[in-house]
């Protein structure tokens, strides 16, 4: 490797172990020295600053990222904060955004836990950090107006430090000065940034957290983020005290709402009223469905034209305004009768969930299903993160100006859509996991009110791994009550929520916290 190959290439190549000091170093010298720019363009305007105070990897410690309060937060959080653009090991010129907040607990002997949104383009901030299970909910006093943080009493750091990261490049503040980088992001390129991204952090982190045990979690496409980074960390040398990967209504293989073959998404409907019976069996009919569950040999990837002509007819019953990701609860009617703020939600669902605006498109059904999935409380998340003083707080310099796009994606963002990208089959990754990492813990959490990526989807295939059950189908329990279920498999187990939507944390966060609790001290 050359530092001109580093510093004029668009993508990033991992570098033999050995290379990676001289790698840096070389590439640093040869842009001080202005020789091999390339295609590599200047930092743009908003971002002079930033560059202007780069440090490498090796020279950050965790003081060049402390939080020291926030805009409106009442009182002083009893954990230490840290925030701020991590550059990506061998990879300087992408910059993934990262918050991370302490246990309030012991962090020094508790977990150290990864968090990764899906989407794909979403952001880990807008939804695990502030709308999930972040340390803080943001309110709005009624007179005067003003939007400010407040603790949360169900937050994943009363136990676990909580690493949330913004990722790909593109999503939310996190950024690459090389634009090509955010067309056609692969799984591929994803994961090996995450990887880079969790090497950066352990450079800087090692000494507080490096002995710490180590878990990435991730929901909905974080079904792809999370088993590829595994991944990743199997391929790649690290000595990163991983010890189990946390899955959430993921996004795995075909056989979810808006990718190739919609059996558990239509039947879901079916099941819980939302599509008539009739519509339903022609569907099944159609496509074959009948051996779906039985059958784990069967390709069902390719839907016949009748069989994308019945789920068509079968989703357009659908009623509306309706949640996809809790058909249980109600939607948000802040200002329904004002038709811009209305179609102004609905822009953005199509933005921040494009497969919900793609599933639309593809059963015709634009102009007469709305999904309202956006809770209410999302509405402050952005008037107050695209706030300067805010901005400040977390390490991002004052002009760094994101145009009041965040949580959206960069300006022309787009995320592979084929067998690289949403289409791949994620399954198949984890006999390697089983045979390579057997030590770690794999668990596959589903809430039971979920349309999008229904459980059914996921029982599916996980029975599929054919692995031999170890603890039959049972209940777990919360406040004396069925909370949910479980099945433990050999080496994997899958637990549901009951009447839980699709984000566990925001649905149902005290099942959430209790369930990350049983599954981190192995009490299920």
């Amino acid at each position: 490797f050359t530092a001109t190959m580093y510093a004029t290439s668009a993508s990033c190549v991992m570098p033999p172990p050995r290379a990676l000091l001289c790698l840096v170093v070389l590439s640093l010298l040869t842009l001080a020295s202005g020789g091999a720019s390339g295609d590599r363009p200047r930092p743009s305007v908003h971002h002079v600053k930033q560059e202007a105070a780069f440090k490498s990897v090796r020279d950050l410690s965790p003081q060049d990222f402390v939080v020291d309060s926030l805009p409106g937060l009442k009182e002083e959080p009893p954990f230490a904060m840290y925030a701020g653009f991590m550059p990506l090991t061998n990879c300087t010129h992408k910059k993934l955004f990262f918050w991370l907040v302490e246990s309030e607990r012991d962090p020094a002997n508790d977990p150290l836990v990864l968090w990764l949104n899906g989407g794909p383009g979403s952001s880990s901030l807008a939804y695990g950090f502030w709308t999930e299970h972040g340390p803080f909910r943001l309110q709005q006093d009624e007179s005067s107006g003003d939007i400010f943080p407040s603790p949360y009493q169900y937050a994943w750091n009363k136990i676990a430090n909580v690493i949330y990261v913004e990722a790909p490049v593109g999503v939310g503040f996190s950024y690459s000065d090389v634009r090509s980088d955010y067309f056609n992001i692969t799984d591929a390129e994803s994961s090996l940034d995450n990887f880079r991204f969790l090497l950066s952090f352990f450079e800087v982190f090692g000494d507080k957290f490096g002995e710490n045990d180590f878990y990435i979690t991730a929901e909905s496409y974080g079904g792809h983020y999370g088993p590829t980074l595994a991944e990743q960390l199997i391929d790649n040398p690290n000595d990163i005290n991983m010890k189990g990967l946390w899955i959430g209504n993921p996004g795995i293989n075909s056989d979810w709402y808006y990718n190739v073959n919609e059996y558990a998404f239509v039947t879901f409907l079916w099941n819980h009223g939302l599509i008539p019976l009739n519509a339903y069996v022609a569907a099944r009919d159609a496509c074959g469905w009948t051996e779906f569950l039985k059958n784990c040999t069967r390709d069902f990837t390719h839907p016949s034209k009748e069989c994308l002509a019945a789920t068509t007819t079968a989703v357009g019953y659908m009623p509306s305004p309706l949640d996809p990701y809790n058909v249980l609860v109600p939607t948000c009617h802040t200002d329904d009768d004002d038709e811009d703020k209305a179609l102004a939600r609905d822009q953005h669902v199509a933005k921040q969930f494009p497969f919900l605006a793609e599933f639309r498109r593809r059963h015709g059904l634009e102009n007469s299903l709305r999904f309202t999935y956006d809770p209410c409380l999302n509405e402050l998340t952005p008037q107050y993160m695209n706030r300067k003083d805010v901005t400040a707080a977390v390490n991002i310099d004052p002009d760094h100006d994101t145009d009041g796009r965040w949580p959206g994606d960069a300006v022309g963002w787009y995320y592979n859509q084929g067998p690289e990208g949403s289409k791949k089959d994620i399954a198949l990754i984890y006999p390697k996991f089983f045979k390579m990492r057997p030590e770690w813990k794999y668990v596959v959490v589903s809430g039971t009110a979920d349309a999008a990526v229904p459980f059914i989807g996921s029982e599916r295939w996980i029975a599929c791994l054919d692995r031999p059950i170890k603890n039959d189908f049972h209940a777990w329990y919360m406040n004396e009550d069925v909370a949910g279920t479980v099945l433990e498999y050999d080496l994997i187990t899958f637990v549901t929520i009951k009447a839980c939507g699709h984000t566990v944390p925001t649905y149902c966060p005290e099942q959430g916290l209790l369930m990350l609790s049983k599954w981190l001290d192995g009490s299920f």
